[in-house]
């Protein structure tokens, strides 16, 4: 222990009978005076100030600059009074608030310290701001870009985990993570009002919606808004679908072009002249694969509606069959659908409907012509669910009596129904494709004693078949155009 200074602040013993003790005394004064409450003016300022106040005290940075600062090694502490600088031993332990940075650091061995680094734990605290002012309603309260909680390892005293637990009073208590946009509520995630985890959404943070709940007993989750996310797509010509990449499996559902209705039989009074056969309705296919299966891009061909038959003087012309509608992959087929037939142009004999095109389920077929009564109206049942077929054209008798044309088949029979047309009239085309695909089957039309037959009705959008064509004196009616396919894809996840 020394006899002349003090232990820890270095602070000067008057000694017995010394001779002028005010400079002793004033001089442990001036080091009190930097010591106690110590208030630095800054830790950065490298160039020694040319203007000093009385009691200035600086901490030196790297390399200082100026007279007296030069060659003194960077976390000295110095203070300015009566004209001069001097260097104040500062002792392990000391605080200073740095007044330009708003900081406290601490001196250790090592040098300055920012005061965190030195706290080893703070209990009790009312009130904890991080970047921000915490008030009474957030006692704590983060302004950050990014917070990071990682466990200890088992080289640090841990175990490697790390579990945040949140706990609530009572069961009828709120106990959540409230996720906010604009301090708007958007989503909140916990034990909301009871005791199983439930998810709730909001739109404007005022109205909420429950998106799903965990049963605590049972473990059982209930979506209240449902929990399968449907995707349907429509395609009515050539092109490609790659699955969403949130679909585990697709559906898939093919209808095949609508066959065109052949056209009637002109001839003199007197004769036999049938009326064109209805257009066959496009084939139904449906398949269903699990995405993870396919390949990838899908490559899909629509087939397009047959021609109907082109009016004639004398026999009727067939209608062209429609085209087939398929899907494939990786270079092959995975599920198609064939058009339907057309309609056999009408002649002396007979006025044939073509039949429905081929698929897991046949379309359904077009209606015949009759000379003896109303034509043949076009399949509707064979394939309940598919598309209707055309009705078959009115044919003229040998009493030159005209027969009506048939209706066309009714699309959709089983279900959301697309009504065939009447006579001469088109197939209605389905209004809610992504409920019902079919369209009904187009009318044929009335022959006619005394001039040319009544044309055939288109069928309706998607397969319909197009409806015969009239008998006629001079010229037939033309039979109508079959309706184009499509393809209709449905992605469930």
């Amino acid at each position: 222990m020394s006899e002349d200074f003090t232990a820890r602040l270095v602070l000067p013993y008057l000694a017995a009978g010394q001779m002028q003790k005010h400079v002793t005394l004033n001089a442990a004064l001036s080091r009190l005076d930097a010591l106690v409450q110590t208030a630095v003016i800054s830790r950065s300022v490298s160039n020694q100030p040319a203007t000093p106040a009385d009691g200035d005290l600086y901490i030196l940075p790297l390399a200082p600059v100026g007279p007296a600062w030069s060659g003194r090694p960077a976390g000295a502490l110095m203070r300015f009074e009566a004209g001069g600088w001097t260097e104040v031993a500062a002792p392990v332990g000391l605080i200073a608030l740095v007044l330009d940075a708003g900081v406290s650091v601490v001196r250790s061995a090592a040098g300055w310290r920012p005061l965190g680094d030195c706290l080893g734990e703070a209990q009790g605290l009312s009130r904890l701001g991080v970047g921000t002012t915490a008030d009474a309603a957030n006692p704590l309260a983060i302004k950050s870009n990014a917070a990071l909680f990682t466990a200890r390892g088992s080289g640090e005293g841990g175990d490697g985990d790390l579990r945040l637990t949140l706990n609530k009073e009572a069961a009828g208590d709120v106990l959540s993570l409230l996720f906010q946009s604009g301090y708007g509520g958007r989503a909140e995630l916990g034990l909301v009002g009871d005791e199983d985890l439930s998810l709730k959404v909001s739109a404007d943070g005022g109205g909420w919606r429950r998106a799903f709940a965990v049963d605590r007993a049972t473990g059982r989750v209930a979506f209240d808004q449902g929990a399968t996310r449907r995707e349907t797509s429509v395609f009515t010509a050539d092109g490609v679908y790659a699955p969403p990449t949130w679909a585990r499996w697709i559906e898939v559902v093919c209808v095949g072009g609508g066959g065109g209705g052949g056209s009637g039989m002109a001839g003199p009074s007197g004769t036999a002249r049938f009326g064109g056969g209805g257009g066959g309705a496009g084939g139904l296919s449906e398949g269903r694969w699990a995405v993870e299966d396919l390949a990838g891009t899908l490559v899909l061909t629509v087939g397009a509606g047959g021609v109907g038959g082109a009016a004639a003087s004398g026999a009727g012309a067939d209608g062209s069959n429609g085209g087939w509608t398929a899907l494939g992959e990786g270079g092959g087929m995975l599920l198609s659908a064939a058009g339907g037939a057309g309609g056999r142009g009408g002649g002396a004999a007979a006025g044939q409907g073509g039949i429905g095109g081929l698929g897991l389920r046949r379309g359904d077929p077009g209606g015949d012509s009759s000379i003896t009564a109303t034509a043949q109206g076009g399949g509707e049942t064979l394939c309940p669910d598919g598309p209707g077929g055309g009705g078959g054209g009115g044919g003229l008798s040998t009493a030159d009596a005209p027969r009506a044309g048939g209706p066309g088949g009714i699309g959709g029979w089983t279900g959301r129904q697309s009504p065939g047309g009447a006579a001469g009239q088109p197939g209605q085309t389905s209004s809610t494709p992504n409920l019902a695909w079919v369209g009904g089957g187009g009318g044929g039309g009335d022959a006619q004693a005394g001039g040319p037959g009544r044309a055939g009705g288109p069928g309706g959008g998607f397969g319909g078949g197009g409806g015969g064509g009239g008998g006629g004196l001079n010229l037939s009616g033309a039979g109508g155009a079959g309706a184009g396919g499509v393809i209709r894809i449905t992605a469930i996840g």
